[in-house]
């Protein structure tokens, strides 16, 4: 059973889509791997461009911080050179001292000064580059009292506050005026506008439609901060967390306009503030947002492309295959009874011949329906046909698995078996018991007879020996029916 189960696997042929379902079952794994090289090579791509971008983000906003450090403290400088320029006329000369021939001569010069001021020991203003009336004390200002404390603090940057005199927003820069003998004699007061430390370098070229440039006190307030168009806030108390190291070169959702930025900051140690740059990163984004927009577009009509060719090509294999197999079929099958065809069977019981091992145990049956011309001549070729493709239904239904069974044409059928002569005797046996139900064709019972010869494969015997042989055995067995159904006179094949 094994030996025949073998040799009918060898007899089997790869089949006339073997190629054509290898490429059928590596078309959509090659486009599946075209389609995953394809999408990784973009977003690896992607997300190149995107560190790129962010790392040119970071390094701009660095640029844009050590700027904004720079410009912070030649504006202190400027501001501080004023209040030193007026400290020493008042300690030089305290008795003739006139600020506004200071004003007149162009000693005191300064885009972004609001005002000079000169408060007496006592904190009352004694002098001031805006007219002012009446008495203003300025004896509880911190700016004031800092340096009637203390005489080693020098210059002195208050929070932002609103000036007594100018009534506008200011930063008051402040040095102590001493005595000749050392003791507290004033203070002399620059009030700056803080806006100046902001709108004054705020620019879009540089930072965006909604980047963000800040200085800020260490003591937590805000001196200025401008985000792009609005007018630039000061005096604000800093919200928890606002200044963090960490922030520094990072991404930082500001929270007091919720606008995710890339943010670098700068510390301005000698007055105790930070400076700090701030670029959108949307706004950072908005190019590579558009280039991925381009890619991922162009890389979805490709895969589209790609996926349509692939199942254009599929359908075409398909169709070829069906168009291989259908003509596989024609070339070895029988059409009436579906069976294998006459060069089939014997294409297939030469190769069972040639193995080493074949005599002896390969065997045919031939059958050979007896007085079939009777029939199709009394009744017609159509019922012929009919009983045709039941017989060799009922032949391959005995022996799926134990034989290869074929048409050589007529009504004449070869049983190929890979097995001894006792098992070709029971295949043989149980088709004459198969063939003795009568066969039901619209309504009316016909009886088949046939006559069947066995042959074994000899040594040295070739297939068409062996087909031979079994010929005459069927032809024997034909001549003893007939001899014993003479007398009688009956048909072999009768409705």
């Amino acid at each position: 059973m094994s030996r025949l189960r073998r040799f009918i696997v060898h007899l089997q042929p790869r089949g006339p889509g073997s190629a054509p379902h290898r490429a059928f079952i590596l078309l959509p794994a090659l486009t599946v791997l075209i389609l995953a090289v394809l999408w990784i090579t973009i977003l690896m791509r992607l997300r190149v461009e995107k560190e790129a971008v962010l790392h040119d983000a970071r390094v701009a906003a660095r640029t844009v911080a050590s700027a904004l450090d720079t410009h912070t403290l030649k504006t202190i400088h400027d501001v501080d050179t004023i209040a030193l320029v007026v400290k020493y006329g008042i300690e030089n000369s305290p008795d003739t001292f006139d600020l506004k021939k200071y004003q007149a001569y162009g000693l005191i010069t300064a885009d972004t000064a609001l005002q000079v001021t000169i408060a007496g020991p006592d904190g009352h203003v004694i002098a001031s580059t805006i007219p002012f009336s009446g008495s203003i004390d300025l004896s509880d200002r911190k700016h004031f009292r800092v340096h009637r404390e203390r005489a080693d603090v020098g210059l002195f940057l208050s929070e932002p506050l609103i000036g007594r005199i100018s009534r506008q927003w200011s930063i008051q820069a402040t040095r102590r005026i001493n005595r000749p003998d050392g003791s507290f004699g004033g203070v002399v007061i620059v009030s700056e506008n803080p806006a100046w430390l902001t709108d004054g370098f705020y620019t879009s070229a540089a930072l965006g439609e909604h980047g963000m440039i800040a200085v800020l006190s260490g003591r937590g307030f805000m001196l200025s901060r401008r985000a792009g168009d609005a007018p630039s806030r000061t005096g604000d108390t800093l919200p928890t967390g606002y200044i963090d190291p960490r922030h520094s070169d990072e991404t930082f959702a500001d929270p007091i306009d919720h606008v995710e930025r890339i943010v670098a900051s700068r510390e301005v140690n000698r007055y105790g503030l930070t400076v700090m740059a701030g670029l959108s990163l949307a706004e950072t984004l908005d190019d590579y947002y558009r280039m991925r927009r381009v890619y991922v577009t162009m890389a979805s009509v490709i895969s589209a492309i790609l996926v349509g060719l692939s199942t254009w090509i599929a359908a075409l294999i398909q169709k070829l295959l069906k168009g291989r197999e259908q003509l596989h079929r024609l070339a070895h099958t029988d059409r009436l009874t579906g069976l294998s065809n006459r060069g089939y069977i014997m294409d297939l019981l030469e190769e069972a011949v040639a193995a080493p091992d074949a005599a002896g145990r390969v065997a045919v049956i031939f059958v050979d329906l007896d007085r079939f011309k009777e029939l199709n001549d009394t009744f017609g070729h159509h019922l012929g046909d009919t009983i045709l493709a039941e017989v060799g239904r009922r032949l391959k239904e005995v022996a799926p698995d134990r034989a290869q069974v074929g048409r050589l044409g007529g009504d004449e059928f070869l049983v190929v078996i890979g097995d001894d002569a006792a098992s070709a005797a029971v295949v043989a046996g149980a088709i004459t018991a198969a063939l003795e139900v009568p066969v039901s064709v619209h309504g009316n019972a016909y009886r088949v007879c046939a006559s069947l010869g066995i042959a074994v494969l000899q040594p040295g015997e070739r297939a068409a020996d062996l087909v031979k042989a079994a010929d005459l055995v069927m032809y024997d067995a034909k001549e003893r029916g007939r001899a014993h159904r003479a007398p009688a006179g009956k048909k072999a094949l009768v409705a």
